[in-house]
């Protein structure tokens, strides 16, 4: 974009949804000085979610970027190790910086689910909905795309495929099925008592692998956390229950 007379680094990071800082990295400024006729970068990648095995290096190679800069746009010290699920924005590449890396695609599997439409303009199945939402902010009551709470999120994700839940996170937390920790399945809901005192105050949506999904208060946004491997999420975790109906599967 072209900065006009009037404008402010403060006012065009607000306008597109960057901290003065990350406007700042983006466009290799030193200064939040601007001048009018400017040109600057406003806009970054899709926020990616670190896998395992991922490292500062292998993403700034992956995506054509330096190290130094796909660290300062996250806040992240030079020798920050990244965490599975942590999501990361990503920067354009600079000038002369590396062509992104390929990366081969996966073949699509030889299974269709037939237990779920596409609704609403999200994703026909429960796990490409939820992860779809991976980096909106959390908002205390938020129920839609532009900022969700914990019960809001899984409404936001089971809704559209004809699953009807109440509101609250304890309320959640009496439909469907009771299961035990070793009997979770991807799509259970997980419950957990955040305060204290013994009452589910948060939700979350298992993936499988001891992972699950949810509008994290602490982190600020949806994001993947682990499970009975988390000292803090696996003290806490009250129950989980089974919503999702059985699942038909049939070959293409």
């Amino acid at each position: 974009m072209v900065v006009q007379p009037g404008d402010t680094a403060y006012s065009l990071a607000r306008a597109h949804g960057l901290t003065v800082e990350a406007l700042l990295t983006l466009n290799g400024l030193a200064s939040p000085n601007l001048r009018a006729g400017q040109v600057l970068r406003v806009q970054v990648q899709p926020p990616y979610t670190v896998q395992r095995g991922d490292t500062a290096y292998s993403l700034a190679r992956r995506f054509g970027v330096s190290v130094d800069a796909l660290l300062a746009l996250n806040g992240l010290p030079r020798d920050a190790l990244l965490e599975v699920g942590q999501v990361l924005r990503i920067p354009p590449p600079g000038p002369g910086a590396p062509a992104p890396l390929a990366r081969p695609v996966a073949p699509a599997p030889a299974v269709t689910a037939l237990s779920s439409q596409p609704s609403g303009g999200l994703p026909g199945n429960w796990r490409d909905a939820a992860m779809a939402l991976l980096g909106v902010p959390y908002v205390y009551g938020g129920t839609s795309p532009s900022g969700l709470d914990c019960s809001g999120f899984v409404l936001q994700v089971f809704a559209p495929l004809g699953i009807s839940l109440p509101r609250r996170s304890a309320d959640q937390a009496q439909v469907g099925l009771p299961v035990t920790p070793q009997e979770l399945q991807p799509g259970d809901l997980v419950f957990f008592d955040t305060v204290g005192r013994g009452e589910v105050t948060h939700v979350g949506i298992y993936l499988g692998d001891d992972q699950f999904v949810n509008a994290n208060s602490y982190r600020g946004q949806v994001t993947v956390d682990r499970l009975l491997g988390d000292t803090y999420w696996a003290p806490r975790l009250l129950g989980a229950r089974r919503v999702l109906p059985p699942v038909t599967y049939a070959a293409r």
